[in-house]
């Protein structure tokens, strides 16, 4: 990442691999025809995106047409061609008309800039965005907007204007607030800089090459501060840091004196350094000249020199030199795929043109040249502290012979090389660098307790999801019939609000070191909009919270023994057991009730983004097959999608029929016992002659739009009928206000909602699949408003109640007040006709755990 590394040719587009090893094969199934589902939304009949993304000729080529693949993730196509894993198509851009259709003009090229949703005013001002920067600031360009990269459209997305940082990105991390934060004096220069965490030793991260700043970090640095305070720090000429205008301002001797200023900022007398890539350079300065201050010393993908003396990178730094020039926007998209080479990268690849984004080319070139020219071997030579290099053997931007050095130059250094790994573990590889950092610089406790294994006490883990509190019911109902089995089994849970919350009431241990969970909830919350909510983006965007939580997930595992892991749509566990799979220390099960992220619009980025996560994950199963060893479908194989995974990937359903067990819905209660509806409601206060209505929108926040709305149609509904009593449950997690209305109550939480949904006489609800299956199995009559965007909801939850015959799907954003107290009220009246929901789909998903447990789960099959 710094200016005197070797120039590599760019990297090729992400292609789709596999890696050979069987596949855990579920149980036989029948294969079902499921009834056709009516379009939530318009232009969705056809299939949309989803049909062009399964389109092999929709796949994005490398500049020379074909597909490389490097490392052990290298295809081995014939594993998966039993599950319809076709060869890549190698035709050129622009042949068939599949790349005609979507290449067809200016037009649509800068439609395709901006961004689906940008319309007038909004779709000029990111349309100028884009200009000004292929003119690095200017009012003018020289550049056709055709020629920014690709990837620009495929991967990275609509962008803010160049030159600064987005409005919402005040602070790097979603997840951590800093316990302190300024600006240290740079010779005139604010250096802004923060304090992460409150106690443990300093650990302290120089500024790389500025390309970057201190979000690229967020992978880690959570986690970090939980065991130390930590500093990152923005560079001179991006970030929160200032820009200054002029090359004097630059050099390798500011670069330095800045870092030093920001350790004296913050109070760090004694410290360890970590160096990422050109900030190696830094590190390896300040612990040769000051090794009474310096701890340790950790670098990766470092370098000790930028002399340049080589006239081949002389060469390559002028061409790079000239590329910032003439072609900003691709020297940044170039770099990033550089520096993430490794397969799947799209998000880092994403993040990183967004950080690159908020600088200039005129300023990178400033920064670059700062960095060139030094020699910091003979400092190396004097560090007398513990010092690590890591260093992946596949780093396409610093060479591994250049981390090979460094070791060499400092007395008693540790080499870790990371085989096939790229420029920036700290990113790619959070969990192995963050562990090995924590581990080197040793913050953990000086006392710990290990038990023999005949005295540990048989005890499971369930992860449960706490987006909503659908999973953590479905998962006690489970956890309940499990004990039924297993009588001495003890069950910790791992969760947070609102989750954790519901399992206390119902006298449930959530283990204490959930306390340092990340909320995803929050998250979802966050990036949510007016009853929208892009689901795939809002999974692709918690980054972060996956890589904290996982972390502190293996902390756990490390500190205690459990004899099982159960994860219910725990996909941060899941994935970074597959990144990580000697972490893995005992059984793991895990649950889903849906198989595939798929596009909700016609849209080529997000139908390439989706096809690129499923790619991951099919070639994680297929390469590690063990890893889970029993996979359960919460539902049936008619519930499974027949569309693809993507361009050039199996079917979802014949996938799923292969790798999973499908153990029915699992309801949370006997539909039996809350059959007797008159005995609900009197037991909950209902009088036997109102007419109940109750709203609910689940555990998040992200409901309030459509209680306003049904609030709004609720004199109408009143109007017509008198008796007529609703009920507002806000949830857990949303503070709702609303005018004081006769028959009209707002509950912030209603604890088993299903008892009081059993005894309603009309449910309107968000389109979420708990709830609604609790309506179809207690027959009550509903509307549901699946959110926009949210392809959970308006394509997997929707084709699971239409082979109930129950979809009551309605479209929130062509449905005002009026018209939907018109709908209720005929909903409210008309017969239900809904096919009955199994009732053991919890006893048989505990089975399955249990056969896992006893060792005799499916890869005994």
């Amino acid at each position: 990442m710094g200016a005197g590394a070797t120039f590599l040719r760019e990297r090729p587009r992400v292609g789709f691999r596999a890696r050979s090893g069987r596949a855990v094969r579920g149980e036989p199934v029948e294969r079902r025809a499921s009834p056709a589902i009516r379009s939530a939304r318009a232009g969705m009949e056809d299939g949309g995106a989803r049909s062009r993304a399964r389109r092999p000729g929709h796949l994005p080529a490398s500049p020379s047409g074909r597909f490389r693949r490097r490392g052990d993730r290298d295809p081995d196509r014939r594993v998966l061609a039993r599950d319809g894993v076709r060869s890549a198509d190698r035709r050129r851009r622009g042949e068939g008309a599949a790349r005609e259709s979507a290449r067809c003009g200016r037009a649509a090229a800068d439609r395709a800039r901006i961004g689906p949703g940008a319309n007038g005013s909004d779709a000029r001002h990111r349309l100028t965005a884009f200009r000004r920067a292929a003119g690095h600031g200017s009012e003018e360009t020289s550049m056709s907007i055709d020629e920014f990269p690709e990837r620009f459209r495929t991967i990275v997305g609509p962008l803010p204007p160049p030159g600064r940082l987005a409005h919402d990105a005040w602070r790097p991390y979603e997840t951590i607030d800093p316990s302190q934060e300024g600006y240290a004096d740079g010779d005139g220069t604010r250096i802004w800089y923060a304090v992460w965490g409150e106690q443990g030793p300093w650990l302290a991260f120089a500024s790389p090459f500025q390309i970057v700043h201190a979000e690229l970090l967020k992978g880690v640095v959570p986690y970090l501060s939980q065991h130390f305070r930590v500093i990152t720090t923005d560079g001179r000429g991006n970030g929160r840091s200032d820009r200054p205008q002029g090359q004097d301002r630059y050099t390798f001797d500011r670069y330095c004196a800045d870092f030093v200023a920001v350790l004296d900022a913050a109070g760090a007398d004694r410290v360890a350094l970590v160096g990422l890539s050109a900030g190696a350079m830094t590190v390896l300065r300040i612990a040769g000249e000051s090794p009474e201050r310096i701890t340790h010393v950790i670098v990766a993908g470092g370098f000790a020199q930028s002399t340049m003396r080589e006239p081949a990178l002389v060469e390559r730094a002028q061409f790079e030199r000239r590329r910032m020039r003439e072609d900003w926007p691709g020297y940044v998209d170039a770099f990033m795929a550089r520096i993430f080479s490794e397969p799947h990268s799209t998000k880092p690849h994403e993040d990183g043109v967004r950080y690159g984004w908020a600088s200039t080319a005129e300023v990178m070139r400033w920064c670059s040249d700062g960095w060139i020219g030094h020699d910091v071997r003979e400092h190396a030579r004097r560090i007398a502290c513990p010092t690590l290099v890591i260093h992946g053997d596949g780093d396409r931007r610093i060479p591994h012979p250049y981390g090979e050095e460094i070791h060499s130059l400092v007395p008693g250094a540790k080499l870790l090389t990371i085989g096939s790994g790229g420029h920036m573990p700290a990113v790619r590889d959070p969990v192995l660098f963050a562990r090995a950092v924590r581990d080197f610089v040793d913050a953990t406790p000086s006392r710990r307790t290990w038990v023999r294994a005949m005295a540990r006490p048989r005890r499971a883990l369930f992860v449960s999801s706490p987006i909503g509190l659908g999973h953590v019911q479905r998962d006690l109902a489970i956890a309940r019939e499990l004990r039924k089995l297993q009588p001495d089994l003890a069950i910790d849970w791992f969760t947070v609000d609102p989750a954790a919350r519901y399992l206390g009431q119902e006298g449930e241990r959530v283990h204490p070191i959930c306390s340092r969970l990340a909320n995803e909830s929050r998250h979802f919350e966050r990036v949510a909009g007016e009853h929208d909510l892009s689901a795939f983006f809002a999974l692709r965007s918690m980054d972060e919270i996956m890589a904290r939580n996982v972390l502190v997930f293996l902390d756990l595992m490390q500190a205690e023994h459990y004899d099982i892991v159960v994860g219910d749509e725990a996909w941060d566990i899941d994935y970074h057991y597959h990144e990580n799979p000697e972490r893995k220390r005992q059984p793991f099960v895990f649950l889903t009730d849906f198989v595939g992220c798929l596009p909700m619009h016609d849209d080529e980025r997000e139908s390439f983004l989706c096809a690129d996560r499923n790619a991951d994950d099919l070639e994680h199963v297929a390469r590690y097959p063990y890893l889970r060893d029993e996979s359960l479908f919460v539902g049936n194989p008619e519930d499974v999608p027949d569309c693809t995974f993507g361009a050039g990937l199996p079917v979802i359903r014949d996938w799923t029929d292969r790798n999973f067990r499908y153990c029915g819905y699992c309801l949370p209660f006997d539909p039996d016992q809350v059959a007797d509806s008159e005995r609900l409601r009197a037991k909950h206060g209902y009088r036997s002659d109102e007419r109940i209505v109750v709203a609910s929108v689940g555990g998040t926040g992200v409901g309030a739009a459509l209680l306003r709305r049904i609030a709004k149609a609720f004199p109408r509904m009143k109007r017509e009928v008198p008796e007529l009593r609703m009920i507002l449950v806000a949830g857990p997690r949303l503070k709702l206000e609303l005018p004081a209305l006769d028959g009209l109550e707002v509950h912030p939480y209603v604890h088993n909602l299903f008892e009081h949904l059993a005894c309603c006489d009309l449910a309107l609800v968000q389109g979420g699949l708990s709830t609604c299956m609790e309506l179809v199995a207690t027959k009550r009559p509903f509307l549901s408003f699946p959110l926009r965007n949210h392809f959970e909801q308006c394509i997997h939850v929707r084709r699971r109640l239409a082979n109930y015959e129950a979809d009551r799907s309605v479209d929130y954003a062509e449905t005002t007040a009026a018209h939907l107290a018109d709908r209720a009220l005929t909903a409210m009246h008309a017969p239900v006709q809904y096919r009955p929901v199994e009732r053991d789909g919890a006893a048989r998903a505990a089975r399955h755990i249990a056969d896992v447990l006893e060792n005799r789960g499916s890869r005994l099959r």
